[in-house]
């Protein structure tokens, strides 16, 4: 159980400072809509990993039974 969180975790942050990196050199950091598209990719990476968490925990489940 620890695994797959930690696993759903580095995903997430993998992921949302993949992006952001690529994003903030050449953006303004002022702009609204700017932040609220990073903010919407970051609540899509996290609804990605939530999503697998449980994936993982139901295939894990299965194997148990």
């Amino acid at each position: 159980m620890k695994d797959i969180i930690i696993r759903a975790l580095k995903t997430f942050i993998q992921g949302f400072f993949g992006a952001l990196i690529i994003t903030l050199p050449t953006t303004d950091l002022t702009d609204m809509a700017l932040l609220k598209s990073i903010l919407i990719g970051a609540l899509a990476m996290g609804i990605s990993a939530v999503m697998n968490f449980i994936l993982m925990l139901w295939k894990g489940g299965e194997k148990n039974e």
